[in-house]
């Protein structure tokens, strides 16, 4: 048998085109070098495995069926390496021809090197900061978690997780080194163990080259050779989720090394550091999806400013000041009750012009101001300018999108008017709508790829547009990528799939839509929006719009505290006891972890109470599903989870899963506050 050189890993998720990309120039980069790759699949949705299979079948493939994160995906395939080095690879990189020979050369002249990795760079070409660092303690952790080491890279004190005053041209020995691309010998690997499975993702890396550094190991940054590296290209879609798992894993490498090193402040500096800089992407990434209904706000604030100030600069005997105070209040009223109209007309998220909404918005809004005009007296000096604003505003906020369609260039147009769009299909009907679709300009649709509804069929193609994922896979791929719309095309398709694929999606953003052929499943409202000759049918589902969502947290909120507030006498009584009694068990939500809340059967009251702080902190809802502690026992819908819901009022009459189903569709679909009120109502009085 062949002595094996290298080993060459690769854990995927979700990024196929960038390991197909990274498989050839690995290929290209191992020629003349007996060599193994080894590929493990994370429980990718986007087609992946099917291309591995088809592309490469030399690779070894070990495909797992849920994702058990980068330390334990890489460790399977470790334990399957028999190459006289391991390189640990992403597969978002691009290796260069000589990487590997470089490397190997590099090992052959220095043999206390453990380990090494060589210069990588973004993909604008810019060296990459990250692919060469020192092993953090606290106070290192604290200014990178915070940002200082990007304000002052050149200082050896905020500077030093980077290493960014030092010389990326020159090779040197280095604390810890990017998991992004890692060269180590196997009997490294075999002196210091595997990666530590309790780092899901992140800090791995650094992790393990802390114990080759406690082992005696030498560790090197070889800039000889260079790879391109895309950057998290299977995360970045969410970067709240990145800064909550990287502080997350960067808290479990302080727990583990340094707790009882360091005194306790540290520990609330990086708890500290992770809430700044997670508030801050969450602001970032929420201005980012409500643009539109941010300019919106400020097109209305400017257009009643100016009617305002045009009605009354020309008055005799006008004093700014002895109306200042009612024009801000009445201001700050219709600001609210716009943002308030547009989330609920959805007219706030949506990337394409959608007149009809925003009119709709801007009507409810103004005939809400006009009614204080007339039955508050502090007011009535505004209603000329209600008036001018109401017939203004909805004009100027058509404008500023005709503008930027008009003037911007087709990239900017692309990234801000054009919805990214799957089809839901894979038949003679979804090749038709698509041939219609090409021939329509205007439709003001991008078109990302198809859903098939065999997972067998991701890979394949249909008129020149991918198979990107699978009908039971989309929830999860709508969640990992950019997708606005998403039309159902499948005449054999149940609108009972279709509620139950939307009911998994996460996204707010993503808009569902249908081609109308199979009428007879639908029950409950719908529009129609036309693409020319083309009908597109509205799906009602009333529970998935963040409006809803919010209104129904909000009263959660409010009478939960309210119960507390009224319970808290008695509460400070019996709340140790409560609590001592109380005992965690797991409640079940479809395509979710379980969860763990506080109960107490043996008792009712104690039971409420407790589902009061359940209910308090989001972990229920005062109407929802059903509570099941039996995994086997939930629907295909998911929703959170409640005391009492249309199932639980109607389960004398629910016999089988089908009539059950049809509660949740209809719960679903017809969701409202006055819905929940009507439910608990009942069951009160029941």
């Amino acid at each position: 048998m062949e002595k094996i050189t290298i080993s060459v890993i690769i854990v995927n998720y979700n990024v196929r085109d960038f390991l197909e990309q990274a498989l050839l120039s690995v290929r290209r980069a191992l020629q003349g070098i007996s060599s193994q790759i080894i590929v493990v699949d994370n429980a990718s949705v986007d087609g992946s495995v099917q291309m591995l299979k088809k592309r490469f079948p030399d690779v070894e493939l070990l495909e797992n069926e849920k994702n058990y994160g980068f330390s334990a995906a890489n460790n399977q395939g470790i334990d399957r390496a028999l190459g006289e080095f391991i390189v640990l690879l992403n597969p978002d990189t691009v290796v260069q021809e000589d990487t590997f020979s470089t490397l190997l050369s590099f090992f052959e002249k220095n043999p206390k090197a453990s380990a090494a990795t060589c210069k990588i760079l973004n993909p604008d070409g810019t060296f990459s900061i990250d692919c060469r660092h020192s092993i953090p303690g606290p106070a290192t952790a604290f200014w990178k978690i915070i940002g200082l080491s990007r304000l002052f890279p050149k200082s050896k004190i905020f500077g030093k997780y980077n290493l960014t005053y030092l010389d990326e041209n020159e090779t040197y020995k280095v604390e810890a080194i990017s998991g992004s691309f890692m060269m180590m010998r196997a009997q490294t690997v075999r002196n210091v163990g595997k990666l530590d499975e309790d780092f899901f993702m992140y800090c791995e890396d650094i992790d393990y080259c802390h114990r080759i550094n406690q082992a005696g190991g030498e560790i090197y940054y070889v800039p000889d050779s260079q790879i391109i590296h895309y950057k998290g290209e299977s995360t970045k879609k969410n970067n709240l989720d990145y800064v909550i798992t990287f502080n997350r894993s960067l808290y479990k490498f302080y727990k583990k090394h340094y707790r009882h090193k360091y005194f306790f402040p540290f520990k609330w500096l990086i708890l500290l550091g992770t809430i700044l800089r997670g508030t801050f992407v969450y602001i970032k990434n929420k201005l980012s999806m409500y643009h539109p209904l941010i300019l919106d706000t400020l097109v209305l604030n400017l257009t009643m400013f100016l009617s305002f100030w045009w009605r009354y600069s020309m008055k005799q005997g006008f004093y700014l000041e002895d109306f200042l105070g009612s024009y801000i209040i009445i201001n700050i009223i219709t600001s609210l009750v716009f943002i308030l109209s547009s989330l609920f007309f959805n007219s706030g998220t949506r990337k394409k012009y959608t007149g009809s909404r925003l009119i709709k918005a801007n009507m409810s809004t103004f005939i809400f101001v006009a009614a204080l005009t007339f039955f508050f007296n502090q007011f009535a000096f505004s209603r000329f300018v209600v008036l001018i604003s109401a017939l203004a505003s909805p004009l100027f906020m058509g404008l500023w999108r005709l503008l930027l369609k008009k003037l911007s260039k087709k990239s900017v147009r692309s990234r801000f008017l054009l919805r990214p769009t799957l089809i839901v299909g894979f038949d003679s009907e979804t090749e038709h709508l698509l041939e219609r679709l090409k021939r329509q300009a205007a439709a003001g649709l991008e078109l990302i790829g198809l859903v098939a509804l065999d997972k067998k069929d991701v890979g394949k193609s249909l008129v020149s547009y991918p198979v990107v994922t699978s009908l039971a896979q989309l929830p999860e791929y709508l969640r990992l990528n950019d997708i606005e719309l998403v039309i159902f095309t499948t005449h054999n398709l149940s609108y009972a799939s279709i509620l139950t694929a939307m009911s998994h999606n996460s996204n707010p953003r993503v808009e569902f839509k249908m081609v109308p052929g199979h009428l007879e499943f639908i029950v409950g409202k719908s529009t129609i929006e036309r693409l020319d000759a083309l009908p597109l049918l509205d799906i009602s589902y009333a529970y998935g719009k963040p409006f809803n969502r919010f209104v129904k947290r909000s009263f959660d909120l409010a009478l939960s505290g309210l119960l507390l507030m009224l319970f808290s006498p008695l509460m400070l009584l019996i709340f140790p006891w409560l609590i001592k009694n109380g005992r965690k068990i797991s409640i079940y939500i479809p395509g979710k972890k379980e969860i763990r809340i506080l109960d107490y059967q043996g008792n009712r009251f104690g039971r409420f109470i407790l589902n009061l702080f359940n209910i308090f902190s989001g972990r229920l809802s005062f109407v929802g599903s059903p509570v099941t502690t039996d995994e086997a026992d939930i629907s295909g819908f998911e929703y959170k989870p409640g005391l009492t819901g249309l199932v639980q009022v109607n389960k004398e009459r629910i016999h089988e899963n089908g009539i059950r189903e049809n509660y949740e569709l209809h719960y679903l679909k017809n969701h409202s506050f006055f819905l929940d009120m009507e439910i608990l109502l009942k069951t009160i009085f029941k």
